[in-house]
């Protein structure tokens, strides 16, 4: 071999080694099109109109469309199982919660591991739940309403939107906390169950403050108590459960999280827990959900691992000990 070609051999070979493979460029530059965000409910809901406002905030802030894909079904599972099965590209991010960590204990029959099958990215937003009975229930305070339900027991009916609901188990818990006998009444959907707790086919119901507000608003139902740590802003005149039981362990919230598939790379999982922290730090994107007692909040992923962990030991000790089963 000449020594020019030699040379030039070893030059290149430098300049190579300098150079990041084309796969790590392609990461760097995440996104170069359009990105989903998979969204477990119909529109109209909590996850959804908190995911709308993220999705449209991303997008300005990657530069790229943010599009909503509304995968609804089977108490989220649908969503679930496909976006644990999506491409490990970046492309397919999901809006997840809560049911991520109850669906495998409640159902037993999910095509997906919330500790495998997911890069966990960061929490989004907290949102409590207000429990609200119809204003023919005599009770006006929680004292009063454990005291009716206690004297009366097996006569009132609790609403939820759903077996293994969020609002669901927190009736449970309700229930084995402050030892009342309640029948459960699931309907599909929080809307249906919100409107005939105020036509009084239900009596109570926990419902997210985002959908109990304007039920409220009717004057047909009365708010008893709200599940958050303390009372919010937003309804500074409700107490909290903890506040008017004493109940230690009763704070309680619908929490959405951003999560990949597994196996996406850790540059844009990265990049989009940056993104996600500076839109949770938007003051218009905290005041648009302020009024609603949803809490925009954004996480590191170490945080949202030890939260959705404790959620996870919560819910699936709960769903045994009730002996909860899906429909």
């Amino acid at each position: 071999m000449k020594r020019s070609t030699f040379i030039a051999g070893i030059f290149f070979a430098g300049c190579a080694a300098l150079v990041p493979p084309l796969s790590a460029l392609a990461q760097t530059d995440w996104p170069q099109k359009p990105v989903t965000m998979v969204v477990p409910y119909p529109p109209g809901g909590v996850n959804d109109a908190v995911a709308r406002v993220y999705a449209n905030k991303l997008a300005t802030e990657f530069g790229k469309p943010m599009l909503i894909d509304n995968r609804a079904g089977a108490a989220t599972t649908v969503a679930s199982n496909y976006v644990a099965k999506a491409p490990a590209d970046g492309y397919t991010i999901y809006a997840g919660g809560t049911s991520l960590v109850i669906n495998p204990t409640l159902t037993g029959q999910v095509q997906y591991d919330p500790h495998k099958s997911f890069e966990l990215v960061s929490l989004m937003s907290f949102t409590p739940f207000i429990l609200h009975v119809n204003t023919a229930f005599p009770a006006r305070n929680m004292a009063e309403l454990i005291a009716h339900v206690k004297a009366n027991p097996g006569k009132f009916n609790i609403a939820s939107s759903g077996i293994g609901a969020t609002n669901h188990l927190i009736a449970e818990l309700f229930k084995l906390q402050a030892g009342l006998d309640m029948t459960h009444v699931p309907y599909k959907g929080g809307a249906q169950a919100g409107q005939d707790v105020a036509g009084g086919q239900a009596q109570m119901m926990f419902s997210a403050s985002l959908e109990a507000k304007p039920i409220l608003a009717t004057g047909k139902t009365r708010a008893i108590a709200i599940t958050s740590a303390v009372r919010t802003p937003a309804f500074p005149d409700i107490p909290t459960v903890i506040e008017a039981t004493g109940m230690k362990d009763f704070a309680v919230v619908f929490w959405q999280g951003m999560v990949v598939p597994a196996g996406t790379p850790r540059a844009i999982v990265d990049k989009l827990e940056k993104a996600i922290a500076k839109v949770a730090a938007d003051p218009d994107m905290i005041e648009r959900f302020k009024p609603q007692g949803v809490e925009i909040r954004a996480s590191s992923q170490a945080e949202f691992k030890d939260f959705m962990g404790k959620e996870e030991v919560r819910w699936t000790r709960l769903i045994k000990e009730r002996n909860i089963k899906p429909e």
